[in-house]
């Protein structure tokens, strides 16, 4: 990670399926959704093996500005 903190994102987990179908038509409606075109969002394995698939999404926080 940057230890400048510019470059790096805190990606939420949204949820966490079986299988990799239910979690990629998630990911689809997310994106279906999102009016800005700025949200992020992946499928990961996660679980004992690999075996379950985790949804998390990453939308671009404001900069403050003076």
């Amino acid at each position: 990670m940057d230890p400048n903190k510019e470059k790096n994102k805190r990606w939420q987990k949204v949820k966490i399926f079986n299988n990799y179908i239910d979690a990629n038509e998630l990911r689809s409606v997310l994106l279906d959704n999102d009016d800005t075109g700025l949200l992020e969002v992946k499928v990961r394995r996660c679980g004992p093996g690999g075996s379950q698939f985790k949804v998390k999404k990453y939308f671009p926080e404001q900069k403050k500005g003076k």
